[in-house]
Order: structure tokens, then C-alpha cells, then sequence
């Protein structure tokens, strides 16, 4: 009978740091570059709104400003400032109202990026655990607390990287 050192010296074992992998993996940096593309885009309409609302707070502003002027109809332009007012109020609301969709809709692009490319991951550590006779690979990403020392000899994140890319998908 085998004892359990005996057992665990009789295991090849690898470490892949998934981290790594998942940031070299050419469809996740094509992936995260539409992802950029779409804040940038989320961005520059915030900015469009942010403009829009600059415009009629000056636009009140100078309601404001007329309206101390006692030789002018206030009647009128207090009909005209609580119009402004309301428009304000609902660009403002349709401003948030964007804010925290394109945000929502990031957000779940984000996890979805994880979600997508983790069993093409999955695939390489395998293909090359079998092409180098592991027996058990575990994680070695900073991130994950799984590891915390290994040689260069069982390290095979590279490999895998290569492994993943050269797959044309």
C-alpha cells in the first residue's frame, strides 16, 4: 500500500496563473477593446447630455436675471422660466435614466466576458495538462490564494496562452 507522500510524488502537478491567461487570450483583448469602445461611447453621450444641461441652466440663468428687472412683463417669462425649469428636470432624469443603464449594460458585458472565455480556458489548461502528463494544475493567480510558490518548471501559463490563441475560432 501506497503511503500518501508516496501517492503525492507520484503526481504531476502544474500551476497556471488563469489571470494571465485570461489577459493574454487574444478574443478577451478584443473582447475588452469593444468593451472600451462601448464606455467610450457611454461617455461621450453623458457628455452630450452634461452640455444640454449646461445650456438651459444658463438659458435660466439669464431668466433669472431678467426676471429682477421690474420693467419687464415677469408674467410671462415666469410661464416661460417654469417651462425651462421642468425641461431641466427631465433631461436630468433621462440623463441619470442613461447613466445607470449604460452602466448596468457594462457591467453585465464585463461578467459575460468572464463567463464566455472560461471554458475555452478550461479547454488549453486541459490539452496541455494531457501533452504534459499532469495529473493536477492548480491556480497560481495573485488573485487567488490557492498557491503561494511554485517553479518556473511547473508553470505552464504560456503554453496555454499560446494554446488558446493558436486556435482560430
Amino acid at each position: 500500500m501506497l503511503s500518501f507522500v508516496q501517492c503525492l510524488h507520484a503526481q504531476k502537478i502544474g500551476v497556471v496563473d488563469v489571470q494571465e491567461v485570461f489577459d493574454g487570450y487574444q478574443k478577451v483583448k478584443d473582447a475588452r477593446e469593444r468593451l472600451d469602445k462601448s464606455k467610450q461611447v457611454a461617455m461621450e453621450e453623458l457628455e452630450i447630455f452634461r452640455d444640454e444641461m449646461g445650456k438651459i441652466v444658463n438659458e435660466l440663468k439669464e431668466m433669472e436675471e431678467k426676471l429682477k428687472n421690474p420693467n419687464i412683463d415677469t408674467e410671462t417669462l415666469k410661464e416661460k422660466y417654469q417651462q425651462k425649469v421642468a425641461m431641466a428636470k427631465e433631461k436630468q432624469d433621462d440623463m441619470v435614466a442613461y447613466d445607470k443603464r449604460a452602466k448596468a449594460t457594462i457591467a453585465q458585458r464585463q461578467r459575460n466576458l468572464l463567463v464566455e472565455h472560461l471554458e475555452d480556458i478550461r479547454t488549453a489548461i486541459k490539452k496541455v495538462s494531457e501533452a504534459k502528463g499532469l495529473d493536477l494544475v492548480l491556480n497560481s493567480s495573485e488573485t487567488q490564494l490557492g498557491v503561494f510558490y511554485s517553479t518556473d518548471r511547473t508553470d505552464y501559463t504560456e503554453e496555454v496562452i499560446v494554446t488558446l490563441n493558436a486556435e482560430k475560432k
